[in-house]
């Protein structure tokens, strides 16, 4: 018997572009429409068995944790049907669930409660729970009191203990530091390997990968991608390359850009023509769209990003820059610009006064010690003292590869030297 199994659900609500619209429909009985519909999710089919762990991918808003209220039956879908055999408790990274002014002791007991559990069932695993969470005195204090990570680790040792038949994780790992991480992982292995059926939302593409058996991707709503967890993996990586790659000329409404300034569009000055990914003997790599996969470039190799611009016009004070970032961790690695002091100009060439017509290339030659991960580069050409944005454009994705000594712990690897002193000892004599 199934642990889950979902047939034809969907989950659709009504958008309004403000209350006054709500309203009016409502008193409209529905012959005037105001809003639109917007499906979270749409004719989602899935089942899960005992003993496997799902890891379910997705860009924000592609209804992932829409997906796992409704199998928590904390939402209802608008059709279809779901079931779950046995115990669920649900996980999030908000602590949903909590009363943040009481304890941690009274707020295990109040989850047992709401689980069925009895009350000398909770305290007989009241031990192991405040073990596992190792928040020590902290116990008997309000839970606004806590920091996200003794939050975080709180719940998850309140889940594990309750011997669920179907655990739902949805982002429940991201505050907690790397010892609580390890132990979690540890339990969830235990927790799998007993028959527990686990449903895991992660952007940490490392913990999908290393722990569930199986994955599905959801685009807007619908899944579009099934089965093997590496492969999934693969086909979000092809599609987020393939969403980035698409021109855009961001602050129409002067508001912050790339780089994090602030700015507002420019007139056309300006177009970067094309952006080419070169490896470490200048030979180009193939970033073209999707269904092609992203480059796989090795782990501290060098790269090139060449920019090639066209002056639309005359522009004084222009800049071309580059940004780097770790799309799977949604951090920015760095960015450069051609206003750097490390920039060497070749011939003479000067960005101070261009002309219409001129065009330039630029190369941006740098390392990548960083993780295996998706990562993404964003080019831009700008002009004067207020950074005006004449144009941008999300290039290409691009993937690291993993190191060969192990991964990588953080946004990159710095180079390192360890050397390891011992104090000089001194011989000591015997007297005989």
């Amino acid at each position: 018997m199934p642990a889950v199994s979902i047939r034809g659900v969907s989950k659709k609500y009504r958008l309004f572009p403000g209350a006054g619209a709500r309203l009016k429909e409502t008193l409209s009985f529905g012959r005037k429409k105001y809003g639109r519909d917007f499906y979270a999710l749409q004719d989602i089919d899935l089942t899960v068995e005992p003993g496997t762990a799902l890891g379910i991918l997705g860009r924000n808003g592609a209804g992932k944790s829409t997906l796992v209220g409704i199998i928590s039956g904390l939402l209802h879908p608008t059709s279809g049907t779901v079931e779950v055999n046995g115990r669920v408790v649900a996980l999030s990274a908000s602590g949903v669930g909590f009363d943040s002014e009481m304890t941690g002791r009274e707020n295990i007991m109040l989850n047992g409660m709401i689980l069925g559990m009895k009350r000398q069932e909770i305290l007989r695993r009241f031990d192991d729970i405040a073990e596992f969470a190792d928040i020590d005195e902290h116990m008997d204090q309000p839970l606004e009191t806590f920091s996200s990570g003794m939050r975080s680790k709180l719940g998850f040792a309140v889940a594990i203990n309750m011997e669920p038949e179907v655990l739902l994780l949805d982002e429940a790992l991201s505050p907690g530091d790397k010892v609580y991480k390890e132990a979690a992982m540890q339990k969830m292995d235990e927790l799998r390997n007993s028959g527990t059926a686990i449903v895991l939302v992660s952007h940490s593409m490392k913990t999908i990968e290393d722990f569930c058996t199986e994955a599905i991707l959801l685009h807007k709503g619908r899944k579009i991608a099934a089965g093997e967890t590496t492969e999934v993996i693969h086909q979000y990586d092809a599609l987020a390359s393939g969403i980035l790659a698409q021109r855009r000329n961001p602050n129409t409404d002067g508001g912050q850009d790339q780089d994090g300034d602030v700015g507002t569009d420019g007139e056309g000055g300006a177009r970067i023509r094309s952006v080419e990914l070169l490896d470490e003997h200048l030979n180009p790599l193939d970033t073209s769209p999707p269904p092609a996969a992203p480059p796989v470039v090795p782990f501290d190799s060098t790269i090139t990003v060449r920019v090639h611009v066209e002056y639309l016009g005359a522009v004084k004070d222009s800049r071309i820059s580059i940004r780097l970032d770790n799309e799977t961790d949604d951090v920015k690695v760095f960015s450069i610009s051609t206003s750097n002091r490390l920039a060497n100009t070749l011939e003479e060439v000067s960005l101070k006064e261009m002309e219409k017509g001129e065009r330039v290339m630029v190369d941006f030659t740098f390392k990548v010690p960083l993780p295996h991960s998706l990562h993404t580069v964003t080019a831009a050409v700008r002009a004067g003292e207020e950074r005006l944005t004449l144009d941008q454009v999300k290039a290409f994705a691009l993937s690291i590869a993993e190191p060969e000594e192990g991964s990588v712990s953080g946004i990159v690897r710095l180079p390192t030297d360890i050397k390891i002193y011992a104090p000089q000892r001194e011989r000591q004599g015997r007297s005989a």
